[in-house]
């Protein structure tokens, strides 16, 4: 490299000497900015925040569902005092009527056993009214060992064999013999019989009033329907 005068301006002599002053004079290429990367993390970031939200709307989004206070057998009326409410996320309408649905539910007949504590579903009751058209309740007294020893509840379908006064089978034992279904059964009284109110079509009335003058006996036919 060569220079002139005290002021003399450095000029490159030799081949390495041009090649750095030709890298020093090279400009620049800046970098470009990859903002498409930006504008997908901040979708991604907005997407993340929105599921989360969801998911905690739904978790904290809540509803009173109806909820029974006491038994209610079957063929019985629900009262409005027989049910409460209680705070349960949406989704469980699945398996019990809304608060605001009530009138759905409260006035309507038991279609099933219903037990305290359960949520009340539509399928649980019926418009049909106990006892309906073509039927009729008949008491009957049991004394102890013409009744299951497990009790007779709500529901449970039998099979009702009158008896004469002596104890036995009536003479024509297919005219003293019919079916009904269990509306409800009393507490045993001192002599440990029992009165059971049954469910009859009016085409058994006769054999029932037989029944409940002479004596029954009464067996469990199966589950109830």
């Amino acid at each position: 490299m060569s220079t002139t005068g005290i002021f003399a301006v450095a000029t490159p002599t030799s081949v390495d000497d041009k090649e750095r002053v030709g890298e020093a004079r090279a400009v620049r290429v800046p970098r470009q900015r990859r903002w498409w990367l930006l504008v997908l993390s901040f979708a991604l970031i907005l997407a993340s925040v929105g599921a989360t939200f969801g998911l905690v709307s739904a978790a904290w989004d809540r509803e009173p569902i109806l909820q029974l206070v006491r038994d209610v057998p079957w063929g019985q009326r629900i009262r409005d005092t027989d049910v409460t409410t209680v705070e349960l996320p949406t989704d469980a309408r699945k398996f019990g009527v809304a608060d605001v649905d009530r009138g759905l539910v409260v006035g309507q007949t038991a279609a099933v056993p219903l037990q305290a504590g359960q949520l009340v579903a539509l399928s649980d009751v019926t418009a049909q009214l106990v006892p309906a058209r073509g039927q009729r309740v008949i008491g009957i007294r049991l004394l102890p060992g013409r009744y299951p020893a497990r009790g007779l509840a709500p529901s449970d379908p039998v099979e009702v064999v009158g008896l004469s006064s002596s104890g036995v089978t009536e003479t024509v034992p297919g005219e003293a013999v019919f079916q009904a279904r269990v509306v409800a059964m009393s507490p045993p009284d001192t002599e440990g019989a029992v009165v059971v109110d049954l469910l009859i079509d009016t085409s058994a009335a006769d054999a029932a009033h037989a029944a409940a003058a002479g004596g029954a006996l009464v067996t469990l036919l199966g589950p109830a329907r």
